[in-house]
């Protein structure tokens, strides 16, 4: 739609092209790459400009921790809440003790969480919304498609349960499971919440990332008595205890079968892949050699096992729809504490924004609708109609009943342990209801918040647009962005910040114009690493001075894998600029990297982008996966002069401490075998992690390292092919690293 403008107007005389585009400044002509800024917010944000009564930055964990419990504190009709990460532990404890309340005194709570984060919390999610009663409600975001359970349907049926064998069996499971899925089929949705076989096993494993449970629905699949299992609903609710006994002793009382461990042991390798991204699904290509041919080059199936991880990435939290906190923090101790004994981990240096609305902002609490009711969404109960966690949970009490019946081979005594030791729902709920007394208990007594300035408030007459990353794209499901499509996608922040990074260098102002790249994870995405190669090197005219690239160091991060690849990413940016020579028109970049604090473990989380004189403040990051994959939200802040002025000041506070950061702008330029023997060390180190006996063995450690170290290549090569304009490698880029 964007790209019409132009042609269409050139289809009038020259001057009146002349004339209209001069006229109307905000349309596609006037900003290479696109529609102007404004018009892109006015198109593209999801709500704004938003009035408000005041807002406020916040630095400080204990702070945006304090704001996001008094709004839940203060709620009177709704609270709506999304989080890729909502963890098990203190302030997470005390934050849900808070929405249970909430509830019980008539809040509705509506709580979003990511399926592959919260999986393996099934039960804790369970025991909330049992303790909110029917006023509290948690789905799940990004459920299996119905190709992908129709594909752990057929990996898990045996011949034996369709009654055939030889030639005719693989027909005859493809019928089965076409009969089983009919009515979802002919739906038009591609949801489904029917378990057949041991798909719901399958799919346990796969979510709770459990190779050898996974391994054992495929390989014990054929001893499954399908009929028994083909009910939807699947393990749901207390009175599947009993059935979910004797299908574990289905699985595990017979002898290991052979191919087991070789299943295992390709799963887990599979699960190391996926860390460090490919652009068809690992996963799938451990298993597709079960699947009948038609359905290993089946493109709609193919396509959603790599859209497996695709994370809801928004951080939200809306309270009468009047009240807004967003920003980076999850809900959890690494966010929501300074550091303490309380925390194990990192602690995250984040950045949000609470926004006192004044008034009900109904296309705010419209943007959470919409997410809340995606086919993709799930409820509770249809994750444990399609995906049931009984095994899963109980897997350790299974293996131990196997050693303690000599593998199996004791069907009495094995009967008799599981009777004693498996755990059903009710016992579950009741070890949920202890622990989280316990953590209640212990942040009451240890957490002391530590006094606070208590953050940076935003400009009266500030402009604040609310500004999504979606997977739809004009009421259809969308997969990613074609390189220079991004509002079309749905990609709206990217579209955003091309916008902003264009109104930054054409400013007539341009005092205090300088762009800066405040992130946790910077693995440019094609379209952001050309705009700013083309500000770098000249090409596009740019009256900002400087483009800062503040992030963490390879010492201070969470995800190393991101630095080793931008690391050959920022190699092909210098060698670019370089080979470009000085312009008079050029931007200098300025690279910098936190430092590891000398007492505390401290990692950048905020995803902050200053373009001159406006501000971003949300959820995504300036990597590829923010673009390709994850959901995400933020605000754009326009006419907030002393804001911005006073957040630059923290930054040059910062920058300036020399045992807080360091300027590595030279060391990207480093000779590439100099690169090349540090990232090597960085490999061995992360490697290093999946190298145990339970995880990758030698031989596969060795591939997966030479795997890796293509992987930089292409990252240099497609890199500078982007940065001379290639858009196909430009697609080619974001399709391969949209999983890091």
């Amino acid at each position: 739609m964007t790209r019409s403008l132009c042609p269409s107007l050139l289809a009038e005389s020259r001057t009146r092209v002349l004339a209209a585009c001069a006229a109307l400044a905000l349309a596609a002509c006037t900003t290479p790459g696109g529609p102007a800024l404004e018009t892109r917010l006015e198109r593209e944000a999801s709500a704004g400009p938003l009035a408000f009564e005041q807002a406020q930055g916040l630095f400080d964990n204990d702070a945006a921790f304090a704001a996001k419990l008094k709004a839940i504190e203060e709620a009177k009709e709704s609270l709506d809440l999304a989080y890729y990460i909502f963890a098990d532990d203190h302030s997470s404890a005390r934050l849900s003790q808070a929405l249970i309340a909430a509830a019980r005194r008539g809040v509705r709570v509506r709580i979003l969480v990511d399926y592959f984060s919260a999986y393996p919390d099934l039960d804790r999610f369970s025991w909330l919304e049992r303790e909110g009663g029917s006023r509290l409600q948690v789905r799940f975001y990004n459920r299996p498609t119905l190709e992908i359970i129709r594909d752990a349907a057929y990996l898990t049926t045996s011949c034996a349960d369709v009654g055939a064998g030889g030639a005719a069996c693989d027909l005859a499971k493809q019928a089965a499971i076409a009969r089983q899925f009919a009515v979802d089929s002919g739906s038009g949705r591609n949801i489904s919440n029917r378990a057949f076989a041991g798909s719901g096993l399958f799919l346990s494993g796969l979510y709770g990332r459990h190779a050898r449970l996974m391994a054992y629905a495929v390989a014990r699949g054929q001893d499954i008595d399908a009929d028994a299992l083909t009910q939807p609903g699947g393990f749901a609710g207390h009175g599947r205890s009993a059935h979910s006994m004797q299908l574990a002793k289905r699985y595990f009382r017979s002898r290991y079968l052979a191919d087991t461990e070789g299943i295992r042991t390709r799963l887990q390798l599979a699960f190391a892949r996926q860390d460090f991204a490919e652009a068809v699904n690992p996963v799938f290509d451990s298993v597709s050699a079960y699947l009948p041919v038609e359905r290993r080059n089946d493109a709609l199936a193919r396509r959603d096992w790599d859209y497996l991880t695709e994370f809801l990435q928004h951080r939200f939290l809306l309270a009468d729809q009047a009240t807004l906190v967003l920003g980076g923090r999850n809900v959890e101790n690494a966010h929501h504490m300074r550091p303490n004994r309380l925390s194990t981990r990192q602690i995250f240096i984040d950045t949000d924004l609470a926004i006192d609305l004044g008034q009900p902002a109904t296309r705010l609490s419209a943007s959470f609708e919409r997410l809340w009711m995606l086919d993709s969404v799930a409820t509770i109960d249809e994750v444990r109609s399609h995906a049931p966690n009984d095994l899963l949970v109980n897997f350790d009490i299974i293996e131990a009943a196997q050693v303690a019946c000599n593998r199996g081979r004791d069907e009495g005594c094995l009967d008799r342990y599981l009777d004693k030791h498996m755990l059903g729902m009710d016992e579950r709920m009741d070890h949920i209801a202890q622990t989280h007394r316990q953590r209640l208990e212990t942040f009451r007594k240890a957490y002391r918040p530590a006094p606070t300035d208590g953050g940076l408030a935003l400009d009266a007459a500030a402009r604040i647009h609310y500004v999504e990353n979606l997977p739809v794209a004009n009421g259809q499901r969308s997969y990613g962005a074609r390189h220079g499509d991004e509002a079309e996608a749905g990609k709206h922040i990217q579209s955003v910040w091309r916008g902003a990074l264009a109104r930054a260098c054409s400013a007539d102002d341009s005092a205090g114009q300088d762009i800066v790249l405040h992130n946790a994870y910077l693995f440019l995405p094609a379209s952001l690493l050309q705009d700013l190669a083309a500000v770098l090197d000249g090409s596009r005219p740019c009256k900002a001075t400087t483009v800062t690239m503040l992030t963490n160091s390879l010492e201070t991060t969470d995800l190393e894998v991101v630095n080793l690849l931008a690391a050959w990413q920022l190699k092909a940016l210098a060698d670019h600029l370089a080979a470009a020579g000085p312009a008079a028109t050029a931007t200098r970049l300025r690279y910098l990297e936190y430092l590891p604090a000398t007492a505390e473990r401290l990692s950048l989380h905020s995803k902050v982008m200053v373009f001159g004189n406006d501000i971003f403040i949300g959820s995504a990051n300036a990597d590829v996966r923010s673009l390709m994959m994850d959901s995400s939200n933020g605000v754009f802040i326009q006419r907030a002069p002393r804001f911005v002025g006073a957040y630059r000041e923290r930054l040059a506070k910062l920058v300036a401490d020399p045992q807080r950061i360091a300027d590595r702008t030279a060391l990207i330029a480093r000779e590439r075998p100099e690169l090349a023997t540090e990232m090597s060390r960085t490999v061995d180190r992360l490697l290093a992690r999946y190298a145990t006996e339970d995880r990758l063995q030698a031989d596969q450690e060795r591939e997966l390292k030479r795997q890796i170290i293509a992987t930089t290549e292409q990252v240099y090569e497609l890199s500078r092919a982007i940065m001379r304009g290639d858009d196909e490698a430009a697609d080619r880029f974001n399709a391969l690293f949209k999983a890091i």
